[in-house]
């Protein structure tokens, strides 16, 4: 069996247990102010991405899918004897996160999705359409994600680097720090993207076709589910939330203001407010 690494997020062994799912392109540090505000009374771990352990992504085929990162997660649950969790997932995490949940929901005691890919039917179908002709990492996302500058003299440059793209302009210094700290990794001469762009690339050239059917789904899950968004984002936009909403009107559905789809990143005490009064509100905490 493959040996899935388990790696702790943050809190102290004995306390209630969190589980992790970062975004595409994101380490987990940079989530640790949402998870010192939010999840103070939690132990979070994360079974970490194959993006953050293995070397290279698998040819891209037809049939791949983010469904193969739901297998990795719960076999390393599996691996790990983990007990039934609180589950985090924010963007292709929290994807991979429902679809875990889907598949064996005793392993989770509740849901908190924090903008979740689940786009518009219109760009799903453009993503798998180019799988199914072998053109999938023509992708857009894809292609901006190779183009992605990968090396840097030292953490110092990466910061500069990261606190000029229009994409933080919402960071604080902080939590720009924290992605250039441990975002990039140290090699010879310098420092490298931990994420590769290759990963990146695969996981935007693989997100699943069965988006929608999954969120039909969901209203067989018998545990509370946090759906949180950002304002302004354009991943799970307005009218995808709305659907959303319609489905599964038992879930709670809010929104971080004035944010967009980084917004765990942007704007990690205005999140943590509103999960830690739904984490009350639920008797999770």
């Amino acid at each position: 069996m493959t040996d899935i690494p388990l790696v702790t997020a943050g809190g102290t062994p004995g306390q209630l247990l969190l589980h992790l799912a970062p975004a595409n392109g994101f380490v987990l540090e940079t989530y640790r102010p949402l998870l010192l505000s939010g999840f103070s009374g939690f132990h979070c771990v994360a079974v970490p991405p194959r993006a953050l352990w293995q070397h290279s992504p698998p040819h891209l085929l037809p049939e791949m899918d983010w469904h193969q990162e739901a297998e990795v997660l719960l076999a390393g649950l599996d691996q790990h004897y983990l007990p039934p969790l609180v589950a985090v997932g924010h963007s292709f995490g929290a994807i991979v996160t429902l679809l875990a949940a889907l598949r064996e929901p005793e392993r989770f005691r509740a849901l908190i999705l924090l903008d979740p890919t689940i786009l518009v039917r219109e760009a799903i179908d453009y993503v798998v359409d180019l799988r199914r002709q072998g053109r999938a990492i023509e992708n857009p996302l894809s292609q901006g994600a190779l183009r992605r500058r990968r090396t840097f003299a030292s953490i110092e440059g990466a910061f500069a680097n990261f606190r000029s793209k229009d994409v933080f302009a919402q960071w604080s210094d902080e939590a720009i720090k924290l992605y250039a700290e441990y975002g990039t990794r140290e090699i010879v001469g310098g420092r490298a993207l931990t994420w590769s762009p290759e990963w990146e690339a695969y996981y935007f050239s693989t997100i699943p076709s069965d988006t929608w059917e999954m969120v039909n789904r969901l209203p067989t899950l018998q545990m509370p589910i946090l759906f949180l968004r950002g304002e302004t984002s354009e991943t799970y936009t307005e009218a995808s939330a709305q659907e959303v909403a319609h489905i599964l009107p038992q879930a709670t559905h809010k929104q971080v203001h004035a944010h967009g789809h980084l917004f765990p990143q942007s704007a990690p005490n205005v999140a943590a407010r509103q999960i830690r009064t739904w984490l009350k509100q639920h008797g999770l905490m």
